[in-house]
C-alpha cells in the first residue's frame, strides 16, 4: 500500500468479554483496500457548504459522487468510510478546515 503503515490495529478488546477481536478494518486495509476505497477512490477532501450541500474529493481531485449530497444524508456514509487522514472542512465565503469531530 505505497509503503504507508496500517493505520488500524490487528486486534480490538472487548471489555465486556475480556477478549480480544480480529479488526476487520484492519484486515480490509492489509489486503490492500483503505476504508472508503472504491474503483481506485479514497476519500481526501470533504466540504460542506452553508446550505448543507457536500462535496468530496479523491486524492486526484475528482469528485466522488457516492459521497456527494445534502449533509444529513450523507454524514454517516463519509465518516464511516473516510480513512484517517482525510480533510473536513466547512465552507462559507472562505474555507475553514475544521476537525472531524466537529464536522
Amino acid at each position: 500500500m505505497n509503503g504507508d503503515k496500517n493505520p488500524y490495529p490487528g486486534l480490538l478488546f472487548d471489555e465486556v468479554s475480556g477478549t480480544e477481536l480480529l479488526n476487520q478494518k484492519h484486515q480490509i486495509w492489509e489486503e490492500g483496500y483503505r476504508v472508503g476505497k472504491e474503483d481506485g477512490q479514497v476519500i481526501k477532501k470533504v466540504m460542506k457548504s452553508e446550505k448543507g450541500i457536500v462535496v468530496v474529493l479523491d486524492e486526484d481531485g475528482e469528485q466522488m459522487l457516492k459521497y456527494q449530497g445534502q449533509y444529513e444524508e450523507v454524514r454517516e456514509r463519509i465518516l464511516e468510510d473516510a480513512p484517517l487522514d482525510a480533510v473536513f472542512s466547512y465552507v462559507t465565503d472562505r474555507i475553514e478546515v475544521i476537525p472531524r469531530e466537529e464536522w
